[in-house]
């Protein structure tokens, strides 16, 4: 499997402009103030997205924004959800892009580059890796959570309260967590895969900085949680290597963040408060790793599959 990974066509593309220090220093810097540009544009478009469609206009938008200092906003209304979802796909959206655009045009290649090895994007691996880790993913985290002694009720069924504002719930959250799933992607197991790809042939060491780089960036203060985030970033960076590109992994990131949302817990932008770690985390880890790796490997190894995904052709 580790031959198979070596060889990725996600790899094959790359070239001596991916090695120069000069570019990759440059990357940093530039790249940072274009998306710091890309989200503060992200933000005024969501604004005025809500100002113009919400009751009470420009207000209501700015009662939403003032409301995000409260932990518990996201979890209020449907409306505020939508909200803090927005500025997420807007602003990650807005930065990842602008991030790696800056990335390609210093190393001199299509930023498609960063997303498939194939000749265009390929949605039937995005919705492949959506169906295969919201059937088998779903049902296990559901069965983890009923094993709190007063687990929570279902978000969808608590903060919507008829069937029309549960639609509107579900389909805003999987459209919304889709596209900050491939902003998340498009950086990490696009830019910094190759980047890392670039500087050497280790599969093992590719992997375990793409894991550690994405953990890390969340800035959650539990090493539990830090290592869950590892295994998912090693999950991810494992099919972006075999399939030849993210869009299996945008997938099965944004069915994680779905399952979660709309079934588990709800949106809250309060970071998680510090505890001792938690040693049940460690088998849940190890068979999240198997799962994300065995279902890149069954996309992978299944003729059938493959073809219809477009795998074969990447």
């Amino acid at each position: 499997m580790f031959e198979d990974a070596r060889g990725s066509a996600f790899l094959g593309d790359l070239k001596p402009a991916d090695r120069r220090i000069g570019r990759v220093a440059l990357t940093l810097p530039v790249g940072l103030i274009a998306a710091a540009l890309a989200a503060i544009i992200g933000v005024v478009f969501v604004m005025a997205l809500f100002a113009g469609l919400a009751d009470g206009g420009f207000n209501t938008a700015k009662a939403l924004i003032e409301s995000l200092s409260d932990p518990a906003a996201a979890a209020g209304s449907l409306q505020t959800l939508l909200f803090v979802l927005c500025l997420l796909a807007a602003t990650n959206g807005g930065m990842a892009t602008a991030f790696a655009a800056v990335a390609a045009m210093l190393h001199e290649r299509p930023l498609r580059s960063y997303l498939t090895s194939a000749a265009s994007y390929r949605w039937r691996l995005t919705l492949l890796g959506l169906a295969l880790f919201a059937v088998t993913l779903g049902p296990l985290l559901a069965g983890l959570a009923q094993l709190d002694p007063h687990p929570p009720a279902a978000p969808i069924l608590t903060l919507t309260p008829d069937l029309d504002s549960r639609i509107v719930h579900a389909v805003g959250a999987i459209a919304l967590l889709l596209v900050a799933a491939a902003a998340e992607e498009l950086v990490f197991r696009g830019w910094l895969l190759k980047l890392t790809g670039a500087f050497t042939h280790r599969t093992w060491l590719i992997l375990i900085i793409n894991g550690l780089a994405f953990s890390a960036v969340h800035f959650d203060p539990n090493p539990d949680a830090f290592l869950v985030r590892m295994v998912l970033g090693l999950g991810l960076a494992w099919s972006t290597l075999r399939l030849g590109g993210v869009e299996f992994a945008v997938g099965a990131h944004a069915a994680n963040n779905i399952v979660i949302l709309l079934f588990l817990q709800p949106m809250t932008l309060a970071p998680e408060a510090p505890h001792p770690f938690r040693w049940e985390v460690l088998p849940i880890a190890a068979g999240m790793l198997a799962l994300y790796v065995g279902l890149a490997e069954l996309v992978a190894r299944t003729p059938r599959l493959s073809r219809w995904a477009g795998v074969a052709t990447a």
